[in-house]
């Protein structure tokens, strides 16, 4: 869906929510960790990652589905279920991206550098993964043929590079510009992957999905 024919409120708005969510999560989760306050980093993490979900799961059953995009005929309890799993992949990875980054991994453990771009590569491939199910599962097709798609890997990219440079910044004592860079980065993923999950409307309504 070409990006000048996305309405604001039902298709840019939902994405500035999911980005100041992520956002958020990440800036105050590595800055209170800094500050060795572990128990306030990690609620922030996972308080930002469910306003992050909880708006594009909104998107998808009151917008997606008008447009189009299929039923979504899922019981609550599924859809809290499917929420906590995906909140905690993302979670996990980047825990694991930080650790990396930041030389915390013992035996592999190498100059800082080097640690900051193999974290960079895994964070790339964890996220390609993160992204192909996730898409996937929203379009109900197979997660493979994202896995190798080039607005996947775009937009997955550009999340990547901004967590990377974000990370840079912030260890050389520069936290505005590491903060511009996430910030950068997660807009355009967000605005790439949203044209890319809302229907155009040549999409014909899907037989819906058994049960």
């Amino acid at each position: 869906m070409p990006l000048d024919r996305l309405d604001f409120k039902t298709d840019v708005f939902p994405f500035i929510i999911a980005t100041a969510g992520e956002f958020a999560a990440l800036y105050f989760w590595l800055h209170f960790l800094d500050a060795g306050q572990f128990v306030r980093a990690n609620v922030l993490l996972w308080a930002g990652f469910a306003v992050e979900r909880i708006s594009v799961y909104l998107w998808i059953r009151y917008v997606y589905r008008s447009r189009g995009g299929g039923p979504v005929q899922r019981s609550l309890l599924v859809t809290v279920a499917g929420l906590l799993v995906i909140t905690l992949s993302e979670v996990l990875i980047w825990i694991f991206w930080l650790a990396l980054a930041d030389g915390e991994m013992g035996a592999i453990a190498a100059a800082p550098a080097t640690n900051m771009a193999v974290a960079g590569i895994v964070l790339m491939v964890l996220m390609t993964i993160e992204h192909s199910v996730e898409m996937g599962a929203l379009k109900r097709t197979n997660p493979l043929a994202y896995a190798t798609s080039p607005s996947t890997l775009l937009f997955t990219f550009m999340e990547v590079a901004g967590a990377v440079g974000w990370l840079a910044f912030v260890r050389a004592d520069r936290p505005l510009l590491g903060a511009a860079c996430l910030l950068i980065g997660l807009s355009i993923e967000h605005v790439l992957q949203g044209s890319d999950l809302r229907p155009g409307e040549e999409t014909e309504h899907p037989a819906p999905a058994p049960a």
